[in-house]
């Protein structure tokens, strides 16, 4: 079906002229086995998103709008659970540190809750200062300078 054609006489352009309107880059939905977030409210208005799976070249996109939808929500707090996330890629910590800015930007204050193989690669990347993730003791950033 062809669609209707928009001639500007001032500018000599055209263009097609889109019934709905168009979004940016599509996302291939990702099988579950490798990505799946939920969300779950809380009463204080903070969001919860809880992600299984893994953190790739695959998978990234959709985790990014995952991401970008709940910050779209305007929750009081984001708290992204990655605890059940056992691998992160450099795709993963690249989309991280840009989810951690936009947060930033929509002054939506973003909270991490990690594996302690996941806290250990955010201290070692520098992710940690960008987010806020959870205290980490002086003994445990101790052992985990010392087995680096």
């Amino acid at each position: 079906m062809n669609e209707p054609i928009f001639y500007d006489a001032e500018t000599g352009e055209s263009r097609p002229v889109f019934s709905a309107p168009r979004r940016g880059r599509p996302t291939a939905q990702v099988p579950a086995h490798l990505l799946s977030v939920s969300q779950s409210w809380r009463a204080d208005r903070s969001l919860t998103l809880i992600v299984q799976g893994r953190l790739d070249l695959n998978t990234v996109l959709s985790f990014r709008d995952a991401v970008f939808s709940a910050l779209g929500e305007r929750p009081r707090r984001l708290i992204l659970d990655l605890s059940p996330i056992r691998l992160v890629e450099s795709a993963g910590i690249a989309t991280l540190v840009t989810l951690a800015r936009v947060a930033m930007l929509v002054k939506v204050p973003c909270h991490i809750i990690a594996s302690e193989e996941l806290n250990s690669l955010f201290l070692e990347t520098g992710l940690d200062r960008l987010m806020e993730t959870p205290e980490l003791s002086g003994e445990v950033i101790a052992r985990k300078l010392l087995l680096a």
